[in-house]
């Protein structure tokens, strides 16, 4: 077929906004020859194909987020400093908007606190999902910055219509004796059984350092921060601590943590990572290479830091 034949099929499809089928009649050769022509046009730069939206810089991101992280999905939001909306709000009404159009494929989902994830649940907008249960995934830090765990539990329960089964008890305790303790009350043993067995997960991810909630919260001190950067930890997920490749770290803090591991983490079907800021750039990076992270919703310098990355 001569270029002048392929570059009328090709204005007549993209130009015109003719079928396949109809091309092939115009042109009296066969709907499966006509896409082939198409197809070849497209291999040898005859055509080319521009997206003309403000968001299709971001769509590009996104993809290679996906890519280069072997993710199911990634969400890249362009925070504007001069919204009315905050700029954690902006991101998350993103993570409303996703978790809303996914929940009624999923069974049990999990929470933990954070200033982001609590953010995602006060931009929700009322969803019937009366199957769904909802489950902490970790203790408590107490009320701090709007975080608490049982509050935004059920804050998202009210949203949802949702069954929720609450952790009363702090993160973080003092001894594994006073864990194995809490451990023997039935409701808590119950609420982590459930939490095992969530098919979706939302999350942010934590800094080390006075910065970081566990902080704040005064469950770690400033001796803490210094032996959890001795032993590579870069950020933390409902309280456990992972290093660059997104391994757990410092092992003897573990045994105080009250919560899934890393490793029953990495099991849910559907985890999403919610995270704002470059300064959490390595923890998210480490969450990401230790397959802590199906979906990624991030601000777009963060997700531009991590395109960057080698």
């Amino acid at each position: 077929m001569r270029d002048r034949e392929i570059i009328k099929i090709c204005h007549l499809f993209y130009i015109e906004g003719m079928s396949q089928a109809e091309i092939g009649e115009i042109m009296g050769v066969s709907r499966w020859k006509v896409g082939r022509t198409i197809k070849d046009a497209r291999e040898r730069g005859l055509i080319s194909i521009a997206i003309n939206h403000p968001q299709s810089d971001l769509t590009e991101i996104e993809i290679e987020l996906a890519k280069k992280f072997r993710l199911k999905l990634a969400i890249v939001v362009d925070i504007t400093e001069f919204d009315r909306v905050s700029p954690l709000d902006q991101l998350g009404k993103a993570g409303a908007q996703y978790l809303a159009s996914i929940i009624d494929r999923h069974r049990i989902l999990g929470v933990t606190w954070g200033i982001t994830v609590s953010h995602v649940a006060k931009n929700l907008p009322y969803v019937e999902a009366r199957h769904l249960k909802l489950v902490q995934i970790g203790g408590g830090l107490g009320i701090i910055e709007g975080t608490d765990n049982p509050a935004l539990t059920a804050m998202l329960g009210q949203k949802l219509g949702a069954e929720a089964h609450l952790i009363q008890a702090p993160i973080m305790v003092q001894s594994k004796s006073i864990k194995n303790t809490l451990f023997k009350e039935n409701k808590i043993r119950e609420t982590i059984e459930i939490a095992r067995k969530a098919d979706l997960v939302m999350f942010g991810v934590g800094l080390v350092g006075p910065e970081s909630l566990l902080w704040k919260s005064g469950l770690l001190t400033d001796n803490d921060a210094t032996k959890l950067k001795m032993a590579g930890a870069v950020g933390a997920i409902c309280g456990r601590f992972f290093d660059e490749n997104g391994n757990r770290c410092l092992h003897d803090l573990a045994e105080r943590t009250i919560g899934l591991t890393l490793n029953e983490l990495k099991k849910i079907k559907h985890k999403i990572l919610i995270s704002s800021g470059v300064e959490k750039h390595y923890a998210v990076l480490g969450a990401l290479k230790g397959d802590l992270v199906d979906a990624l919703i991030i601000d777009l310098d963060t997700a531009q830091k991590l395109l960057d990355e080698q």
